[in-house]
């Protein structure tokens, strides 16, 4: 099914270029692709983290999801990066990353980076405005831009932001939680090869379109992913696209 949506035009906003969900829990049993333990490279300085897993991530004391669990990393929880140990790669539910060391509030051990993420994460039940407001800064801001249907705020609103998260998952995961996008659907983006639609599987009766489309050229790469959500007499899309180093996350309902 082809879904017309139309995109306003997006003014580039000046921001910083640092930057539910799949469950850690769940994720234990993901592919590990490599075990191999050696040496970290030391960082010189340590870089802060935050926890986008929303049941939480294991703090281990070895490079594998074998290792013992020290604790579990709350969703929200600020990690600083100690080092990196050398081919630790693998992916666990389609999502790519590595074990890297970490310490929180005075804990060491290793994390899975995948669920990590270098932007604060939208707290529960935080708003669109709070959040960016939290995380914005005067020398980085971030800016919502709101438009009005042409015939009036009472025919829908168009939402535009951008976000500098540094890849799709991240975006993804934390677009779920600002536009409340269902939290059933949690593709697969690390390793896409075709144009995909998944839908809701809580899709109610009288709803008419409640799905996630991941649109990708013949080579792989994601060009977008709309989520598209339609009663009778309202429409909703989102849809989220990569610029330079963010991503422009774009809301559109109409009232019919």
């Amino acid at each position: 099914m082809k879904i017309n949506t139309i995109i306003l035009s997006v003014t580039f906003f000046t921001f910083f270029l640092s930057c539910d969900s799949s469950t850690e829990n769940n994720s234990e049993h993901g592919t590990q692709e490599t075990l191999a333990i050696t040496t970290p490279k030391v960082l010189a300085t340590p870089t802060q983290f935050y926890v986008n897993s929303s049941s939480g991530l294991s703090l281990r004391s070895g490079t594998n999801l074998t290792s013992k669990k020290i604790l579990t990393l709350p969703y929200g929880a600020q990690v600083f990066l100690l080092s990196n140990p050398e081919h630790t790669e693998m992916t666990v539910d389609g999502i790519k990353g590595e074990m890297i060391e970490v310490n929180y509030q005075g804990a060491t051990g290793f994390a899975f980076n995948g669920y990590l993420t270098s932007l604060a994460p939208p707290q529960p039940n935080e708003g669109l405005e709070a959040y960016i407001n939290r995380i914005s800064t005067p020398e980085h801001p971030i800016k919502v831009v709101k438009k009005a249907n042409k015939k009036g705020e009472d025919y829908g609103m168009t939402t535009t932001l951008v976000l500098p998260a540094k890849n799709w998952n991240e975006a993804y995961r934390i677009s779920q939680r600002l536009f409340n996008l269902p939290k059933g659907i949690n593709p697969e983006l690390s390793n896409r090869k075709e144009t995909v639609t998944i839908i809701n599987g809580e899709k109610r009766d009288r709803t008419q379109i409640d799905e996630l489309t991941i649109n990708v050229t013949p080579k792989g790469a994601i060009t977008n992913i709309t989520y598209s959500y339609a009663l009778r007499d309202y429409k909703r899309t989102i849809i989220i696209k990569q610029s330079a180093n963010a991503f422009v996350i774009t809301e559109e309902e109409i009232s019919l």
